[in-house]
């Protein structure tokens, strides 16, 4: 279970993002023979912003594609929806899209999942994307599958606050290498 990582691809576009950018974008990831057919695989993806003069784009939303392309799934009108509402909450900000296309072992695109198939890889990946993403911007937007990573509290591990770590949750935290 391998997955590439490819982007991020910003969508030139100054405020709301529309079918025409979304061409425009296609066609120039098409341009780029080492990235276009990647983008025909399922997997995962990560909408975000970079704010002008930041460093780093700031992920909002992550979403998986298991039995369509990622980039199709990406850029579906509920998606496009969903990210002009983030970006409303800029004043000037470069909307991003990253690919997580899954691969063979020989880099080739995985084909996506019939019928009722799952691909268990993606969705595990989508789980840890929304786990990181969360710990970057406690204000992502995804709902689903966020619940428990907010609520769950591990004593000085997981969602810790100062000073409620113990002898034993710092001997946990140096085996783990935390």
């Amino acid at each position: 279970m391998r997955f590439e990582v490819v982007g991020p691809f910003f969508v030139r576009t100054p405020r709301i993002i529309k079918v025409d950018h979304i061409r425009e974008l296609k066609a120039s990831i098409e341009g780029d023979e080492t990235v276009s057919g990647l983008l025909s695989a399922p997997g995962c993806y990560v909408f975000g912003v970079k704010s002008t003069g930041a460093k780093r784009v700031v992920p909002w939303y992550v979403g998986k594609a298991e039995k369509q392309s990622v980039f199709k799934e990406a850029t579906n009108a509920a998606h496009l929806q969903l990210f002009n509402e983030i970006l409303d909450k800029y004043e000037k900000g470069h909307p991003a899209l990253i690919f997580l296309p899954q691969v063979t072992e020989t880099g080739r695109p995985a084909k996506v999942a019939k019928g009722e198939g799952k691909k268990p890889a993606v969705d595990f990946l989508e789980d840890w994307l929304i786990a990181a993403a969360l710990k970057s911007n406690p204000n992502l937007y995804n709902i689903k599958k966020t619940k428990m990573l907010n609520e769950l509290w591990v004593r000085g591990l997981f969602n810790p606050t100062a000073g409620d770590s113990s002898t034993a949750s710092r001997a946990l935290k140096a085996s783990l290498k935390l």
